[in-house]
């Protein structure tokens, strides 16, 4: 599984992004923890999705925890929940994607001894779940999933490992998620 792929199972949290990106840098020997809570309440029209025109209503709740450690190493949890509605613009038909638990992640991954650097995302709960109006569940990754990840000092890839424990079909797998909203809304 590559970087796109499991960055995808972040998909549903997308404000997220923002509140890593508001980071500054913590001086040496620092500990520094930055919490924030968000409320999800987005409307997202016209999207593609699966290459379905879709509209998107996202809605939902996270709290995001990024601390610094006294190396320098950031490392992010998020907990939440959120669901995306999609209503495909062509028949009017529905589907929703929903996603409910704790990430934790190095966004920079930590830097080795020998100068390899180690990158961590590991997902606990129900990442993706993927159910019609009728609450028919399509597709559900549940369970614990973690990757970590092995660049050399260049950034060259070197090594991933990948635990898993629980139903995990998706996974970042997007062949098997477009199925699923094919099947509720194609």
């Amino acid at each position: 599984m590559n970087r796109t792929r499991r960055s995808a199972l972040r998909l549903l949290l997308i404000a997220v992004a923002l509140a890593v990106t508001t980071l500054t840098s913590a001086p040496a020997g620092a500990a520094t923890t930055d919490v924030v809570h968000m409320k999800l309440d987005l409307f997202l029209p016209g999207i593609d999705q699966c290459g379905f025109t879709v509209n998107s209503v996202v809605r939902g709740a996270i709290t995001a925890q990024t601390f610094v450690d006294r190396s320098g190493n950031v490392k992010v949890q998020v907990v939440g929940h959120a669901v995306s509605t999609l209503t495909n613009q062509a028949n009017g038909k529905v589907v929703h994607v929903s996603s409910a638990g704790r990430d934790a992640f190095t966004p920079d991954g930590v830097v080795n001894a020998d100068g390899s650097i180690t990158s961590t995302d590991t997902l606990t709960g129900m990442p993706l779940r993927v159910y019609t109006s009728h609450s028919n569940t399509l597709l559900k990754d549940v369970g614990f999933l973690s990757m970590v990840t092995r660049l050399d000092a260049q950034g060259n890839f070197l090594s991933e490992e990948v635990v898993m424990h629980g139903q995990h079909p998706f996974a970042g797998d997007f062949d098997v998620f477009c199925d699923a909203i094919t099947a509720a809304i194609g």
